[in-house]
């Protein structure tokens, strides 16, 4: 108890020593102000201007927010170390200020105080932030030439813009810096540079974007070399993030981990497919790479007959595009006389129910620029291969056709068509136009687009009694069926199929590939005439859906006139015939009988007399000049018309 009355004696002494000291002292007055608080942007400069309002200064200095106290002397030229001076009207005033030059970015308070000769004090604090530039003062934007790209400029957050590009365009608008360019040509390529104010800026800021474009991706490598012991493939991706300065750069539509996903390496005339990645390889071949980009494959010297020709090489990146091409890989003799020449590959012939959708497909082992198809009708369809990062069905060729393809690179013409009509039934034509000698290959696909799911394999049949005939219908697709059953002409019904224990009426067998293949087919032995006219084949498609049956009708005729082989017979006859007639006129001429002779004698005789007799009367007629013959228009009579003479 004592010692804490002890305590609070000491106390009221120490507050009552205090109080003697400030009653002995001059009067002292402190003030404490609050200022406004500041934003700005790294680079840009502060200034702070307080009017203390204490009459004539003798003294004026910052605080700075790491809590260091820096004097700012009143009309001194000289710079400090945190390039911080002295900003007013002279400590006669009363104003202290600074200027502040590179603002450290962040969040603090700003300390200006300041002291008079009369010894009154004051204080102005201001809240400061200073922004760090979240937008490289410049960048590069990385595109394919043609494609469509947006060029933004600056700060997303600018009050404004200005902003020109290579060809001396201007843009003004609200908000960030942008221009959208519809198909990157020459003139877009090169500097834009754009000026931009946001909340925290001083003044317009400048920014530069550098617009690369290049063509075919970003694949600079395609090729093949070889050293005294190996031959390399290879289809490496090259720049495809890196600006060509070696600044920062945004590649658009790569992420910041470009790099391969996958190496697929076909040997020529697809003889092998490759899958090869660092450290990954087989027996002979071995990847070969030095970058995450890199594609290629390595294999021993001598080469192989089966590793002589056109390779083809796909580099898959991580921006979903497949690049590669074609390498040639020729013999040691340097010539391609071992390399088969190009030729259109071509898909099998469609047949497509109506309203489906079905496929054109032609390629060639090269590169090509642009392909078309010429449908039935005559019309020639231009294939567009999209940008696959574009925005919506990357794919899309028009309301019909899709581009379906590996690319252009690759030498695919593959399009699927959209909603299949009985029009488009016929030869579809693709033409393949070649990158290397800039001429033309040519396939032809055809299509038959069927009213039904299934299609009769032959309409109509003919077959003679007594032979052998097979019929039938299958499904369009494929699709495997869960029955097969036909009726004949004489309404006898009974179902196929390819098992063994089938029992179906003499004579009759299944014909096919099995009812899973979609086939209905049926084989009549030793035809007769109650198998003349139509047949019905019906079948049940296996689906989810549980489909109903479906059906067509097949004629099964007997041919018209003489049969094939009596057409034989009697060629052959009247071929004997020929032959035995001129052997027996050569005989005839070549040694006559007498009286053969004779009668020719005879003959000979009465042509020679009449010449004779013509001869005088074409005499005759020479003498009688005064003598006519006219001849008028026929006349009309109940017998017809004759000529009359007068």
């Amino acid at each position: 108890m004592d010692h804490h009355r002890r305590l609070d004696a000491a106390v009221a002494a120490q507050v009552a020593l205090q109080v003697l000291l400030l009653l002995s002292s001059p009067a002292t007055v402190v003030r404490v102000l609050c200022g406004r608080p500041v934003w700005l942007t790294d680079g840009d400069t502060l200034y702070l201007r307080w009017q203390s309002g204490l009459g004539l200064l003798d003294h004026c200095s910052v605080v700075l927010p790491n809590g260091t106290e820096t004097t700012l002397p009143d009309a001194t030229t000289t710079v400090s170390p945190a390039n911080i001076t002295y900003v007013g009207d002279g400590y006669q005033s009363g104003q202290c200020g600074l200027r502040a030059v590179s603002v450290t970015p962040g969040v603090g308070n700003w300390t200006l105080t300041a002291s008079s000769a009369d010894g009154r004090h004051g204080r102005d604090t201001s809240h400061v932030t200073c922004i760090a530039k979240q937008w490289p003062k410049s960048n590069t934007i990385r595109v394919p030439v043609g494609t469509a790209v947006n060029v933004t400029c600056g700060p997303p957050k600018a009050f404004y813009c200005r902003m020109s590009g290579p060809s001396g365009e201007v843009s003004r608008h609200k908000g960030q810096c942008w221009v959208h360019v519809k198909s990157v040509g020459s003139h877009h390529l090169d500097v834009w540079t754009c000026w931009s104010v946001t909340a925290e800026s001083a003044a317009e800021v400048q920014y530069t974007v550098r617009l690369h474009a290049y063509r075919e991706g970003a694949v600079t490598e395609v090729g093949c070399d070889e050293t005294p012991t190996e031959v390399r493939v290879f289809c490496n991706v090259r720049n495809g993030t890196a600006t060509p300065d070696g600044g920062d750069g945004n590649a658009v539509g790569r992420d910041g981990h470009f790099r391969s996903k996958y190496c697929r390496i076909t040997l020529p005339r697809d003889a092998k497919i490759l899958s090869l990645a660092y450290g990954r390889g087989t027996t002979r071949y071995s990847y070969h790479g030095a970058t995450y980009n890199d594609c290629g494959v390595s294999f021993a010297k001598p080469l192989r007959r089966s590793e002589i020709g056109r390779w083809k090489c796909m580099n898959a990146m991580s921006d979903d595009r497949v690049y590669g091409g074609f390498v040639v890989v020729v013999p040691p003799n340097n010539t391609k006389a071992g390399i088969p020449p190009l030729t259109v590959t071509t898909g099998r012939s469609v047949m497509v129910p109506k309203g489906n959708t079905f496929h054109v497909e032609c390629s060639v082992h090269s590169e090509i620029d642009y392909c078309w198809l010429r449908h039935p009708n005559g019309t020639a369809i231009p294939v567009t291969v999209p940008d696959s990062t574009a925005a919506g069905d990357p794919k899309r060729v028009g309301t019909r056709y899709r581009y379906t393809g590996e690319g252009l690179s690759f030498g695919q013409c593959h399009v699927a068509i959209d909603d299949a009509s009985t029009l488009d039934t016929g030869p579809w034509l693709c033409a393949l136009g070649l990158r290397d000698d800039r001429r033309e290959m040519y396939g032809t696909v055809d299509v038959t687009v069927s009213e039904s799911v299934i299609a009769a394999r032959q309409e109509e049949l003919y077959a003679t009694e007594g032979t052998q005939v097979t019929l039938g219908c299958d499904t369009v697709e494929k699709q495997p069926i869960a029955y097969c059953r036909f009726l004949t002409p004489r309404l006898l019904g009974f179902a196929v199929d390819e098992k063994s224990d089938a029992q179906p009426p003499p004579r009759y067998t299944y014909s096919g590939q099995g009812l899973t293949a979609g086939h209905c087919g049926l084989s009549v032995d030793r035809v007769d005439d109650s198998d003349y006219g139509n047949w019905t084949c019906a079948v049940k498609i296996l689906d989810s859906s549980g489909s109903e049956e479906v059906s067509t009708t097949v004629l099964l005729r007997k041919p018209e006139g003489f049969t094939m082989i009596q057409i034989i017979g009697i060629v052959l006859c009247g071929t004997m015939i020929s032959i035995m007639s001129l052997f027996f006129a050569n005989h005839l001429i070549t040694n006559p009988s007498a009286k053969t002779t004779k009668k020719i004698e005879k003959l000979e005789m009465q042509l020679e007399a009449g010449e004779q007799g013509a001869s005088r009367r074409v005499g005759a007629r020479r003498a009688q000049n005064s003598t006519r013959v006219i001849r008028t228009q026929p006349g009309r009579s109940k017998h017809g018309s004759i000529p009359r003479r007068i």
